[in-house]
């Protein structure tokens, strides 16, 4: 009976509580009204949870008590639905206008929500990259994104950028990332005739050849898991940008053009602050040097200074008595003269874009832009009046797309660039000449003696237009006669071009097809006239580069849920790429006729051509498994086929994988929270590999004509090998990277973080190995080395406030990378990768990529040695110097804005980084800056030790201690690279709506900017003023290395945005 009452009390219990809680159905949409699938609908204050079905559909039991109902689907505002005394409850979700980011751009286009994402992606946004002064997307980015690292080879305007994500991985082989255009593989390579010694580190890069304004999204893959489906040439990271006219048109009907006019300036940035004390000469005596160690200014009637404070003429001398009789027995005034800073210029750019785009209705639009773009330097016009520095660039774009009535998705682009440079030349210097005795503006120019007037001394001569200058016996080239007689010119016509269709086979189901073809011509030019220093008999090389890749993909891309859980997505496909390059060349010595630079006025000539040919074939598949929104399984693998390896070689299988785990949306105690919004982990594992350049397997036979001619008279073609022996067992380079991450968003999305920590490991890299020449070769190609790059990536989102007027947005980014070379071939100590055998970035075991190698001092106990003649004394064999890699970087990204009034800044920062610096230890060595403004006759003891070991006291002379200091070791020169900087700065005025109602604009914007209007480099001697932000050695794998290529610029200017 007892047990029979028990019973019955629990049974009654149990239906009483069935009676306390009651079933709550309904329906979650979206503003249009279409069903969200695995919406998220969490009862307030309980773990009492479900997600929405296929139709959108729910039902959930409610406990007694609970009135609140929590909503939330990626993408869309959360909502809290209180419930009333009805039981079916349809919810509508707003889109969340912070959240909408949160869908990104990833490998072959494929738009994913970022929360589904095993691995690190970075988004620009289009404000950060629009309206500049720039016309190189590559400069725009810097610091923008974490783990991305970009520099430039100089100032000049299209000068060539460096960009390395992520560390250099390979040693010989290319370390920049692939560019990707509307879905297509997009040539960012930076050609020259010449090498960096000749002033090949000036040529520009080809991503020069896109156009900001045009520009409609950027991603950037950065990790092996994130980039493994574009293969091998993914290995670098991948930058991904969508054209306004590959997105379409907006929903909105009507024409919508849009207009933007900028007017900028670019001044040379880091000019020196010289000393105006003492003039030209040595050891306190006058002399026609290269030097400013002679006496002051002050100084009248003894060290060759004539009691009424003038000297001879620079040009009174009998080499010159011909050309300018009007010089012979004047007196010249010994004093300062601001030549360096008289001779740069102040040049004006102008940017023109114009964006008109339709929508047509039925799902179809059609959009063209165009901009024309011009910088005109900061080096001055020469005496025709033209422009010695010039960039121009003509953008066209246009871009469609339609839905047929079949249900077939057609999409197409075209862009055509029409791009024309002229920059003076500036090969290598070291401080006296150009190193490769070639021309150079800078080199000759940066260490003008105070005491010569340039900018008012002749610089040719009037009979035969020779250069003259006041150096005896035409030991330097006046910087004049190279601005006016010496330049380099490039043209580029190009034209890249998208189709794509597209067709739903299923709703689960959809195939697609897209070919690119992106071509472009390439014309060099290297003119300089005869009578100068350097090229005494004139010199004109001429050529043209023809490149062009054709990509093709096929791709079937599946979406579908298994069960209310699993959601399945990803992609199978195959990718077909085929590369073409053309080069051609002809160099004429021996000018004939002074003036014209045509061939035919040339007596010598030298001319070759050289075609490769590259083939890749891809298969490709992608799998996401997702499990109620909070936990995601990536899986990816490509196998890749290539023309450059042996058959047996040409196969190579990379996969990746990663998982996304979602605590937030997993754990209902987190759900709500309004201290952490959201929070992710993530883990990823991905491969890759990298391809020898085309013809590396085999001995190449080269022909040649014109070569013998025999008795006869008749001209015999023949037949060499080269030097280099081919590796038919070279085999890819191989890659493969672990990264963690972790992303948060807290207090209300006013913070968010980005985290990634990745371990990258490169093996079999490919080297050049020297040969014993009695074998008949002087080197092959081997596989052989290994690098491992580590690092750390942080990016702070932060809104410290925002309400209807006023917000204040910060993004902080921090980066740094640790690379080390694990090793190289077996006997083989070091492997040059940029620069001169005796001086140069090296691999080297055990040290960072790069190192910088050298002539040190010499050093005792640690301390530097001091010689007899109280000099420091060089050691007598190579060895690390420098380390050029930096330590970190940050950035720190601000917008203010006030209603309708904006302003923001970009501060960065670069913490250590080696550099070698020519221009630095010129100024000082030659005592043209105001760090040697001092008594020079003072003696002077170098800290140091003597040979013994006691503490030096050998007295010296100012000057000659200086010059060997800085121009005997290569240690001299090094300088801690640590930089801070004002990236850039704006301020912009968007007219109110209430202005514009009566005119035909829709908005109206203005904006004034600065780039690089202020940086200080605090380990550098401040009268050099010196900015780090050169690479001498040109784009490639060579960092912290300056030969005096060129200063940096800065720009400011304004700009009008209109709408209409």
């Amino acid at each position: 009976m007892k047990k029979l009452s028990m019973v019955v009390m629990l049974v009654l219990f149990g239906i009483g509580t069935m009676l306390a809680q009651r079933t709550v159905t309904g329906t979650v949409t979206d503003v249009n009204g279409e069903p969200l699938i695995g919406a998220s609908i969490l009862v307030k204050g309980t773990s009492t949870g479900t997600v929405t079905d296929l139709d959108g559909s729910f039902s959930l039991e409610v406990p007694e008590g609970a009135n609140t109902l929590v909503v939330s689907y990626t993408g869309y505002a959360t909502k809290e639905v209180e419930l009333g005394a009805s039981n079916v409850v349809d919810i509508q979700l707003e889109p969340y206008a912070e959240e909408l980011s949160e869908v990104v751009v990833t490998g072959l286009g494929i738009r994913k929500e970022k929360k589904a994402l095993g691995y690190g992606v970075s988004t620009i946004s289009t404000d950060l990259v629009t309206n500049r002064p720039q016309a190189d997307i590559g400069r725009i980015l810097r610091g923008k994104a974490t783990g991305v690292d970009i520099t430039q080879t100089s100032g000049l305007a299209g000068s060539g950028t460096n960009i390395i994500i992520r560390g250099y991985s390979s040693i010989t082989g290319s370390n920049q990332p692939l560019f990707v255009v509307d879905g297509v593989p997009f040539d960012a390579s930076t050609n020259s005739d010449r090498d960096f010694v000749a002033g090949g580190a000036t040529a520009s890069s080809r991503f020069l050849d896109l156009d900001p304004n045009n520009i409609a999204e950027i991603s950037i893959l950065k990790g092996l898991s994130a980039t493994v489906l574009y293969g091998e040439a993914g290995r670098n990271g991948v930058i991904l940008i969508t054209t306004k006219n590959g997105q379409g048109a907006s929903t909105d009907e009507g024409f919508e053009i849009s207009l933007n006019q900028t007017v900028h300036f670019t001044e040379i940035a880091n000019l020196p602050k010289y000393q105006n004390t003492y003039g030209n000469g040595f050891s306190g005596n006058f002399g026609w040097f290269f030097s400013n160690w002679g006496p002051a200014f002050t100084v009248r009637g003894s060290n060759g200074i004539a009691e009424d404070g003038t000297i001879e003429h620079p040009y009174d001398q009998p080499q010159y008595w011909d050309d300018f009789p009007e010089f012979r027995g004047v007196r010249y005034p010994y004093k300062p003269y601001p030549s360096v800073e008289n001779f740069f210029d102040t040049g004006v750019g102008t940017n023109t874009s114009v964006r008109v785009a339709k929508n047509l209705g039925n799902n179809s639009s059609i959009s063209a832009t165009y901009t024309y773009f011009t910088d005109e330097g900061f080096t001055p016009r020469n005496a025709k009046g033209e422009q010695t520095t010039f960039l121009q660039k003509h953008n066209f774009g246009l871009g469609a797309q339609t839905k047929l009535n079949n249900g077939l998705n057609l999409r197409a682009t075209f862009n055509f660039i029409q791009n024309d440079r002229v920059v003076p030349p500036a090969s290598v210097g070291f401080g006296s000449n150009p190193a490769s005795g070639t021309a150079s503006l800078f080199a000759n120019l940066i260490y003008t003696p105070r005491s010569i007037d340039l900018m008012n001394l002749p610089y040719e001569s009037p009979i035969d237009g020779s250069q003259v200058y006041y150096r005896r016996g035409s030991a330097i080239q006046n910087p004049l006669w190279t601005l006016n007689h010496a330049r380099d010119r490039e043209a580029i016509r190009r034209f890249f071009s998208t189709i794509e269709a597209s067709y739903e086979l299923a709703p689960w189901l959809t195939a697609l097809y897209r070919v690119g073809i992106d071509q472009y011509t390439q014309q060099q030019r290297f003119e300089v006239d005869k009578g100068g220093s350097q090229i005494p008999d004139g010199q004109l090389v001429t050529s043209t580069r023809l490149n062009r890749i054709t990509d093709q993909v096929f791709n079937l891309l599946y979406e579908t849920r298994l069960t209310d859980d699993l959601s399945l997505d990803g992609v199978v496909g195959f990718n077909i790429r085929s590369e073409g390059r053309d080069y051609q060349w002809t160099q004429s010595t021996q000018q004939f006729i002074f003036g014209l630079l045509t061939h035919d006025n040339f007596i010598e000539h030298n001319s070759g051509s050289f075609s490769s040919r590259e083939n890749t074939l891809g298969l490709y598949g992608t799998a996401t498994l997702g499990y109620k929104s909070f936990l995601y399984l990536n899986l990816q693998a490509r196998n890749d086929w290539t023309s450059t390896l042996e058959k047996e070689n040409r196969s190579i299988f990379y996969p990746s994988g990663s998982i996304a785990f979602i605590p937030t949306e997993a754990i209902p105690a987190l759900q709500g929270n309004e201290i952490l919004n959201y929070l992710k982990l993530r883990v990823g594992y991905g491969t890759s590999a990298g391809y020898p350049d085309p013809y590396q397997t085999r001995s190449i036979l080269a022909a040649n004509t014109n070569v013998f001619v025999t008795p006869g008279n008749q001209t015999l073609n023949t037949h060499s090998v080269s030097n280099r022996l081919g590796n038919p067992n070279l085999t890819p380079e191989l890659h493969a990277e672990t990264e963690f991450g972790l992303e948060g968003r807290f207090l209300k999305n006013r913070v968010g973080v980005d985290l990634s920590l990745y371990n990258k490991v490169s093996s079999d890299l490919i080297i050049d190995l020297d040969l014993d020449p009695s074998t008949g070769y002087t080197n092959t190609t081997v596989n052989a080395a290994q690098v491992t790059n580590k690092g750390v990536e942080l990016e702070l989102n932060l809104v410290p406030v925002k309400n209807n007027n006023f917000t204040w947005d910060i993004r902080l980014n921090y980066t740094r990378n640790r690379n080390t070379v694990d090793k190289i071939f077996e006997g083989v100590d070091q492997v040059l990768i940029a620069g001169f055998s005796n001086l140069g970035n090296f691999a080297i075991p055990g040290e960072p990529y790069g190192v910088i190698l050298g002539i040190p001092y010499e050093r005792l106990n640690g301390e530097r040695l001091v010689g007899a003649d109280g000099n420091y004394v060089p050691a007598g064999d190579l060895a690390p110097i420098g380390n050029p890699q930096p330590n970190y970087t940050a950035n720190w990204i601000n917008t203010i804005t006030w209603k309708n009034l904006s302003f923001d800044f970009q501060w960065m920062y670069v913490d250590g980084g080696d550099i070698y610096s020519i221009q630095t230890a010129t100024m000082l060595a030659r005592g043209n800056t105001i760090d040697t403004d001092f008594d020079r006759f003072l003696p002077v003891i170098l800290p140091g030790v003597k040979a013994d070991g006691t503490p030096n006291d050998i007295q010296g002379y100012i000057g000659d201690l200086s010059f060997r200091a800085y121009f005997f070791a290569d240690e001299g020169a090094i300088f801690d690279g640590t930089v801070i900087r004002l990236r850039e700065v704006g301020l912009s005025y968007d007219l109110p709506n209430s202005l514009l109602e009566n005119t035909p604009f829709g908005s109206a914007s203005l904006r004034l900017y600065g780039e690089n209007l202020f940086f200080k480099a605090p380990n550098f001697p401040e009268g050099v003023n010196y900015d780090p932000d050169v690479v001498s050695t040109g784009v490639g794998n060579g960092r912290g290395m300056e030969f005096v290529t060129g200063p940096t610029a800065k720009k400011y200017g304004v700009n009008l945005s209109l709408t209409f």
